[in-house]
């Protein structure tokens, strides 16, 4: 196996992350790093060779140093929501955005929409970003069309004298906007806790 740790991108990595938990205590610093540096030899330790593609995929996956460092020093601080990576951010929201249209895949569409919802709560509440409050008002949002979808398919379709294909494509498009709701609403929020930590 190769040594992954010597890798001129893992050094500057822990090295950053090193000179930024100075004000840490020592004990709490190396344990952070410990927890690096094991997590980027098992995310690499599969790699017949560490080049330089493979080991910037798994240091993105961690966020960069300054997210790091700002978390730690958060979490030593006892202070508010601690920031993610933008990437798992974003995949986060798309996840929230992507469920309700999915449904509309003919046979497996309903399925993918549903593994797409559990995933999003699943990621929504593991997150340290974001308020509890957050959390519940965005579930609440990403699970309405559940009940916005029938309740608008029954007016659309009294309206139409009965219910319709576009009748129901109508109410689902009605209900895209709670979920699109959620998804701007926790990027404006973990937007906001990125500017306070840096």
């Amino acid at each position: 196996m190769n040594d992954t740790l010597a890798h001129p991108l893992v050094q500057a990595y822990l090295s950053s992350v090193g000179e930024g938990t100075a004000a840490l205590p020592d004990v709490r610093r190396q344990d952070l790093l410990a927890d690096l540096r094991e997590h980027i030899e098992v995310a690499l330790a599969d790699s017949e060779t560490v080049d330089e593609g493979s080991v910037r995929r798994v240091l993105d996956q961690l966020g960069t140093p300054g997210e790091i460092v700002a978390a730690a020093l958060a979490e030593e601080a006892g202070g508010g929501p601690v920031p993610e990576s933008a990437r798992r951010t974003a995949i986060t929201l798309c996840l929230i955005v992507v469920a309700l249209p999915a449904s509309l895949i003919p046979v497996i569409g309903p399925f993918f929409a549903l593994a797409a919802v559990i995933a999003a709560l699943v990621r929504l509440w593991k997150s340290p970003q974001w308020a509890r409050k957050e959390k519940r008002q965005a579930t609440l949002l990403m699970l309405s069309p559940v009940i916005a979808v029938p309740v608008l398919a029954v007016v659309f379709s009294v309206a139409s004298g009965g219910l319709t294909p576009v009748a129901l494509m109508a109410a689902l498009l009605a209900a895209v906007p709670l979920p699109v709701a959620a998804a701007v609403r926790l990027h404006r929020s973990a937007a906001q806790v990125r500017l306070q930590l840096r």
